[in-house]
């Protein structure tokens, strides 16, 4: 079958072009831009894919057209497909109808943590030797590839809320029909999706209401959101986290010093033991928590989920250190909501006490954009020595901060200008966007010490 994905860009819909080849077809592809990592995947794999939605690539015959969500109606490509009555389908229902429904599925689902988390249920099972297949939103430093599809009976998919497509407005997620659901966190996103929190909760429970009766559900009961989301109802075996002591929960993450151990509650005899890993911050804690509790659910022992965690490398793009300049270290991150910057700069100034850190934040998302997080966004930044908020030029709302150490920009060059006149005072640099931050390190990087 000729497949062609429009959209091949994005991480889930690379990953989906990825799984159609394994599978025996042919698969193009073409997207508005590609940055890397996804654009050297996809060279990696010998997928052809080009720059630019040409509605005279569907001249071609396609056999199929799987749609990526960031393609909309008024798109000439869109109308072009449409008029032909070419025929076509959402990257989720492809994936559901032509892989997951023989597969047990283990599902990553969370505003926050998602990646690194999905990351480590993949590598812990490959350590395990139960080879499972999966599909990633980036790139495990671990693994080849950020999908693979095995003879394995898991699959291991990030599970995003996020729409699926301009024809069907269901979060992704719902396509996947878990056997294991893991839930990290639920807090307001994707202002252009959801309404309030409340609505962001509802949605959840959607995805909790198809899990079957001998499924699991495995949870941070430390988020308030996720406590009301349970109190809506669950027919699913229930496996919770803390890190509060709620005595509710089955298992408990506490730290000594500055170890992290993971205990279960009310257990007959000891069943508490020390997670090392290099992965920095107490939320990556929480992520490898939850990934062990669901890799427990597919028979791998607590011991060796451990034993996996102490080689696992983390995944690009998450607070992955990228280069030096001089004696500058510089950091690059996903994080794009509030909750995420601060997390990333409180691990960072934990685990490189007295080093001072300037935080820059590119204004890229759509919550971000809409100024749905304006208020929360310089009390996040404030946690580190120093900020940069890189706006879009036509930005409708504005920063309202007594912070003097926060610095508003509209390009590169004066966010350039900012770092040279506190070069002196900062060891660290830490880049946070949810798009593609090539261009930004690689102004800094050709700047003069």
């Amino acid at each position: 079958m000729k497949i062609h994905i429009l959209g091949i860009g994005g991480t889930f819909m690379a990953g989906i072009a990825i799984i159609a080849k394994q599978l025996g077809h042919e698969v193009t592809g073409s997207d508005k831009n590609l940055y890397d990592p996804m654009k050297s995947v996809l060279e990696k794999e010998n997928i052809i894919f080009t720059e630019g939605y040409n509605p005279k690539i569907l001249d071609k015959k396609f056999d199929l057209v799987i749609v990526g969500n960031v393609m909309s109606r008024g798109m000439g490509i869109i109308e072009k497909l449409l008029e032909k009555n070419i025929k076509y389908i959402s990257g989720p229902q492809w994936l559901y109808e032509n892989v997951l429904y023989k597969k047990k599925v283990i599902a990553i689902s969370g505003t926050h943590g998602k990646t690194t988390t999905s990351s480590l249920v993949t590598w812990i099972l490959k350590h395990a030797k139960l080879n499972p297949s999966y599909l990633i939103g980036g790139q495990p430093i671990n693994l080849n590839s950020p999908a693979k599809l095995t003879s394995s009976n898991f699959f291991i998919i990030e599970a995003d809320e996020y729409d699926t497509s301009f024809f069907d407005k269901r979060s992704k997620y719902i396509h996947y029909h878990p056997n294991i659901l893991v839930i990290n966190n639920i807090e307001f996103d994707h202002a252009d999706i959801f309404e309030n929190i409340d609505s962001v909760v509802k949605n959840f429970h959607h995805l909790v209401r198809i899990v079957p009766k001998n499924g699991k559900i495995i949870y941070n009961y430390d988020d308030k959101n996720i406590r009301k989301l349970i109190k809506k109802g669950i027919w699913s075996k229930e496996i919770s986290m803390t890190s509060k002591n709620y005595k509710s929960a089955n298992w408990s993450l506490s730290k000594k010093g500055n170890s992290f151990f993971l205990s279960k509650i009310k257990a007959k005899t000891s069943s508490s033991k020390m997670i090392e890993s290099s992965l920095l911050g107490i939320h990556n804690y929480k992520n490898i928590s939850l990934a062990i509790l669901a890799s427990m659910q597919a028979g791998v022992s607590f011991s060796m989920c451990i034993n996996a965690i102490k080689k696992f490398k983390g995944v690009k793009r998450r607070m992955e250190k990228v280069e030096n300049k001089g004696t500058l270290q510089i950091y690059d991150d996903f994080a794009h909501h509030p909750t995420e910057i601060e997390s990333s700069i409180k691990s960072l100034k934990e685990n490189f006490r007295g080093e001072k850190i300037l935080s820059i934040c590119e204004i890229k998302s759509h919550s971000m954009i809409s100024g749905t997080h304006k208020k929360d966004l310089p009390i996040a930044l404030g946690h580190s020595h120093y900020s940069i908020i890189i706006k879009p030029p036509l930005l409708k709302w504005t920063l309202s901060s007594k912070d003097k150490n926060l610095y508003v920009v509209d390009s590169y060059d004066k966010a350039i200008e900012f770092i040279n006149k506190i070069r002196n005072k900062i060891d660290i640099i830490l880049i946070m966007s949810n798009k593609s931050t090539v261009n930004l390190r690689s102004y800094i990087k050709n700047e003069k010490n």
